[in-house]
């Protein structure tokens, strides 16, 4: 089956107008930013400008006009609380990698469809959203992809794909792509090399807060 082309208008997806509910995966343990300096690090609450890194995910969400934000996470709650509704992983699911935040906030979700991004994700173009709305449809989700690769977990999923993914991770499956294939879901394209940037390791932190900075102050 060819790809939906949001190009045409010719689309089966989200609704112009309709809600859109938006989830922040927090949940993981970040084990590679981790340092002796700070064994127990939650990136998502690390400060980054002067706010944890989770409020600039929540900013840009609110700028893209989600109706309810929710926020994956399994610990910190409370923090994490202030910037929207807390969904942790299911008990049976602990551990189960972004998938289980996945389910949950597709079970949890108000509005038929779910934006999701990861906490620590930056620079997100401005059509993020929309593009990806224009091409998910219920049964397919829609996920993003740059030059360095596809961006699996930066995606427009329907909330009638949670039974599915539960299926699939009560069998024991974990990786994201594995189950983005079963469902046939459809990469866009964007082309800017430097969007979408994931901050893993303390050297990626670094290296963006510096570059974002020079940016900044290029553009005052």
């Amino acid at each position: 089956m060819a790809s939906p082309d949001p190009s045409t208008g010719g689309h089966s997806g989200i609704a112009v107008g309709r809600p859109v509910d938006g989830l922040i995966l927090a949940g993981g343990q970040s084990l590679r930013m981790r340092t002796p300096a700070a064994p127990d690090i939650d990136k998502g609450l690390r400060d980054w400008q002067g706010q944890p890194l989770v409020a600039s995910v929540c900013r840009y969400m609110r700028g893209q006009s989600v109706a309810r934000i929710f926020i994956s996470a399994n610990r910190h709650a409370e923090a994490y609380a202030a910037y929207g509704q807390v969904a942790p992983d299911a008990a049976d699911l602990q551990h189960s990698g972004p998938l289980a935040g996945v389910l949950t906030g597709l079970q949890q979700a108000v509005s038929p469809w779910l934006f999701i991004l990861p906490v620590d994700v930056l620079r997100w173009p401005a059509d993020l959203l929309a593009r990806l709305a224009a091409v998910a449809t219920p049964e397919h989700p829609a996920y993003a992809r740059t030059p360095d690769g596809p961006h699996p977990l930066c995606l427009v999923a329907h909330g009638s794909l949670a039974p599915g993914l539960q299926d699939f991770l009560q069998s024991g499956q974990r990786q994201v792509q594995a189950w983005l294939r079963a469902c046939g879901a459809q990469p866009v394209d964007f082309a800017d090399p430097d969007c979408l940037v994931n901050l893993n390791t303390p050297q990626d932190w670094d290296r963006w807060a510096g570059g974002v900075a020079s940016q900044d102050a290029a553009s005052r």
